[in-house]
């Protein structure tokens, strides 16, 4: 599929007993980038690779893609499979760019601004006719601080439940990263297997994949 270009720019769900992953292996043909890849009965696909030496022992950056369908208003990803107290990546399109909205939730209401995540847009990210897609180096989204105020990390060597949400209803200002956005219409978890996702080639895939 042709993309176009880019610019840069909730989740009420509790923990559950970890099982069989749902994700698998797909290699994204925009950028060579093998991932580990989860579609929601709701046709939203949430994709991830790893470094690998990802462990739970240290912060480590990932890649992750997100592909959803056009006429969703936003699609949201949680890093640790809840609303509140971790990383949130909220994507949405604005005609043919893609915006990107980092967020962290404290309480049952519009997620706020998070600083401690940091993207990287790549190539792979656009939109066409039927889909938008975000592809992006993060760091700060496989780590942060608990409620507790406890440091937390994925445990790349493992797997995890992450948890999305979206909504079919247009954010209030789809040029601006930091707009308000309605409740989602739907959420879900699924379980990933971080430790498939983890290759060798992550940092070529990064070099490969970054915009000059």
């Amino acid at each position: 599929m042709k993309w176009s270009t880019v610019t840069t720019g909730v989740i009420g769900l509790a923990g559950s007993v970890l099982a069989q992953t749902d994700s698998t292996p797909f290699v994204d043909a925009d950028t060579g980038i093998t991932f580990q890849s989860y579609t929601s009965t709701d046709g939203i696909t949430y994709r991830l690779a790893l470094p690998a030496e990802a462990t739970g022992d240290t912060g480590y950056d990932v890649i992750l893609q997100i592909v959803a369908p056009i006429e969703l208003g936003w699609a949201g990803w949680a890093w640790g499979g809840a609303m509140t107290y971790n990383p949130l990546t909220v994507v949405w399109h604005d005609g043919n760019t893609v915006t990107y909205s980092p967020r962290q939730a404290t309480g049952y209401y519009v997620p706020a601004t998070y600083e401690d995540s940091k993207y990287t847009v790549l190539k792979g990210t656009g939109v066409n006719e039927t889909h938008f897609k975000f592809t992006a180096l993060c760091t700060g989204c496989a780590s942060w601080t608990d409620f507790d105020g406890n440091p937390y990390i994925l445990n790349g060597a493992g797997d995890t439940n992450f948890a999305y949400a979206f909504s079919t209803t247009a954010v209030e200002e789809p040029a601006n990263p930091e707009s308000g956005f309605s409740i989602h219409d739907n959420v879900g978890r699924w379980i990933h297997d971080l430790a498939g996702a983890r290759s060798a080639e992550f940092p070529e895939w990064i070099v490969a994949n970054t915009p000059e």
